[in-house]
């Protein structure tokens, strides 16, 4: 195809390929204004427990402190936001931080 060997072509198409996706969602120009930070949280308590699951009688599986950013899912059950595999966390300790989308 165009004289070039199929091989070619296909590392030709592929580089293009990502060289697309990159310009469509990894491209930040200077100057331009940051992108929201989905769910994206600050941790409001001294101490906040991460537990198995949504409720006070869940295991604790960890620990965060006052001030640490915490990315998490949309999902809130029992006034507990899911921060994913399996880690749950008091909703109400949990301040958005700007451009959060949840």
């Amino acid at each position: 195809m165009f004289g070039l060997p199929i091989t070619r072509t296909l590392l030709f198409v592929g580089a293009a390929a990502a060289g697309a996706l990159y310009l469509a969602g990894h491209h930040h120009p200077p100057g331009a204004p940051e992108r929201p930070h989905p769910c994206t949280f600050t941790v409001t308590a001294d101490v906040l427990n991460v537990r198995s699951g949504p409720g006070e009688s869940q295991r604790r599986v960890d620990t965060l402190q006052q001030g640490q950013e915490v990315t998490a899912t949309p999902t809130v059950t029992s006034g507990f936001r899911d921060l994913g595999a399996g880690r749950w966390a008091a909703q109400q300790f949990l301040a958005p931080k700007p451009g959060s989308t949840c």
